[in-house]
């Protein structure tokens, strides 16, 4: 017998003073927590690092590297790399003791340059999944599990929906190792990469015809397998969660990249509402209407191409908004994107889901509210191990307000639900 049931779950998730009051607990323990964290934790001011400790350090970088430099292994398939011998380096990558000395992602640039492209592949799926077996997954998941939560209770959960959203969020990861693929002959063997010195003009055609080109196309090529399976169960709710969980797990993907590579741990939270809710939403949007041709045998397919298209330029246009020094103003625009397309996406959704037993259902505002607060105050937590309280606290307030915008428009398609 469990403790609370499932009906009172779903009850209390619905309940506004009941979610306030966990909340307020929530972020009350977590600032005495990372008060008292920060308090019995050294941590050392930049002015407490020495000249001595300074210099230890980089004698230790110049050590390794040296070293590294010295590997004949490494050696020899640099020279074989700079001669154009693709034959000798495939030979001499084939020794996993060789295949130490490189970085994954030099691996995947030699691999690239010498068109090996088998190799590449294999490479990239290394690359992959050592970020999938790093600690930066934990935050990625909490994160992809708030969104999970949130799209439950639109239908009635099934073990064969759940096996589905299983499959449909691993394409998703699948998804973003064919990108990677993409960009690096995009990029290393076509040249076709960003370029901050451009035109404005330039860089948006990077953007769109580039990153968005190619994220969107392989998501979806990646919901194929999910959409055949779709057309004979002829259900658009399930087109549109199902959908939904391949760009959601692009974004987990994606997101685990990004944590690995900042020295911001609130950035989790601005991609809880940014870059998670843009991915899933445009290939849910996108996905619908592949499905919808599918179905009709081809009949509809403007309809299909007009919403690819659109979401192709929308993912194109808010990336160029949050990465052009050009644009670096159109915070607001970037805003307006994701309100839009979460509008979309939550609108169909919303007309699509199943009211039957929707009350035996937890909230999606409770989960994002709670999820959001937990997520957070998490955050400040481990960051006080290393910062002094009031920069961690600093940093908690600004995640938080500029959280703020984005997350009430999401709030305003669940709060009736």
């Amino acid at each position: 017998m469990p403790l609370i049931s499932r009906k009172r779950i779903a009850q209390l998730s619905r309940d506004n003073r009941a979610i306030v009051r966990v909340c307020s607990w929530i972020v009350g323990v977590s600032v005495v927590l990372a008060l008292f964290i920060s308090v019995v934790t050294p941590n050392e001011e930049p002015e407490e690092f020495s000249e001595e400790k300074t210099k230890e350090l980089i004698e230790k970088i110049e050590s390794l590297v040296k070293l590294h430099e010295d590997s004949k292994e490494r050696a020899a398939v640099v020279a074989a790399w700079k001669e154009g011998d693709r034959e000798k380096i495939i030979q001499l990558l084939a020794d996993p003791e060789t295949r130490k000395e490189f970085h994954p992602g030099e691996l995947m640039d030699i691999r690239t340059d010498i068109r090996d492209f088998p190799g590449l592949f294999v490479e990239t799926l290394c690359y992959e999944w050592d970020l999938l077996t790093s600690i930066y997954v934990l935050p990625a998941l909490f994160a992809g599990a708030i969104w999970f939560l949130i799209l439950m209770p639109f239908w009635e959960v099934t073990r064969t929906r759940l096996i589905a959203c299983l499959v449909a969020f691993a394409l998703g990861i699948f998804s973003a190792s064919l990108t990677l693929v993409a960009v690096m002959l995009q990029d290393r063997l076509q040249g076709f990469s960003e370029n901050p010195d451009d035109t404005v003009l330039v860089q948006l055609v990077f953007w769109i015809a580039g990153v968005g080109m190619r994220e969107e196309t392989l998501k979806l090529l990646c919901f194929v397998p999910v959409a055949i399976w779709l057309v004979r169960r002829k259900d658009d709710t399930e087109a549109l969660i199902l959908a939904a969980m391949v760009g959601l797990g692009f974004a987990f993907q994606e997101n685990i990249g990004y944590f690995s590579g900042s020295f911001d741990d609130f950035e989790t939270i601005g991609r809880l509402t940014t870059a998670n809710p843009l991915h899933f939403c445009l290939t849910g949007i996108a996905g619908l209407y592949f499905y919808r041709m599918l179905v009709r045998k081809f009949h509809g397919m403007e309809e299909f191409l007009f919403s690819f298209i659109a979401v192709v330029v929308i993912h194109g246009v808010y990336d160029a908004m949050i990465s052009t020094p050009q644009l670096a103003g159109g915070g607001f625009i970037s805003f307006l994107l994701i309100a839009v397309i979460g509008y979309q996406y939550f609108d169909r959704l919303r007309e699509k889901m199943e009211i039957a037993g929707s009350a035996q259902r937890i909230s999606p505002l409770g989960v994002f509210v709670l999820g959001t607060a937990a997520l957070t105050c998490l955050i400040l937590i481990t960051s006080s191990t290393y910062l002094s309280f009031a920069p961690a606290l600093g940093n908690f307030f600004a995640a938080i307000g500029n959280s703020i915008p984005i997350a009430f428009a999401f709030i305003s398609r669940f709060r009736d639900l």
